[in-house]
């Protein structure tokens, strides 16, 4: 199948062939008319060439999001799967987290539920050294009346 732009070209071609004068009636008609579709046809190449760029992006992107995933499955990972009692929707959540001390809320994307929540450890009592507590019984002397 011939190019849109050369059928509009030989289109062109055959109405000066034919002697379609552009005073007549018809001849301003049928000038117009190939004018415009020279136009549509400018048009439809860009559109095509911006879509075979665009085809050409969306393909590197894909390989770049499957390299991804490859590498994320290739982890070994344990995840732990809910339902959000609101919406029904399915979650996954690394396991993970439950190892962390601090407190943490799983929330669904899509109704803003709190799904899971994980409260941590915040009895955290930190070990004091020698030098520590002498240092703070100093201060301590050094702040009381005398």
């Amino acid at each position: 199948m011939k190019d849109i732009s050369e059928k509009v070209s030989y289109l062109q071609g055959l109405s000066e062939g034919l002697n379609i004068r552009e005073g007549s009636p018809q001849g301003k008609i049928i000038s117009g008319i190939l004018s415009v579709l020279d136009e549509m046809a400018d048009g439809i190449k860009d559109i095509k060439e911006e879509y075979e760029e665009l085809k050409d992006y969306m393909e590197t992107i894909d390989d770049d999001l499957m390299e991804l995933e490859e590498e994320w499955l290739s982890e070994d990972r344990s995840f732990i799967q809910t339902r959000c009692p609101k919406c029904g929707e399915q979650l996954h959540f690394e396991s993970d987290i439950l190892d962390d001390d601090d407190s943490i809320e799983i929330i669904c994307p899509n109704c803003d539920e709190v799904v899971f929540v994980h409260e941590g450890c915040f009895d955290f009592e930190p070990s004091l050294d020698d030098d520590d507590i002498g240092s703070k019984v100093s201060v301590t002397e050094n702040i009381s009346p005398s």
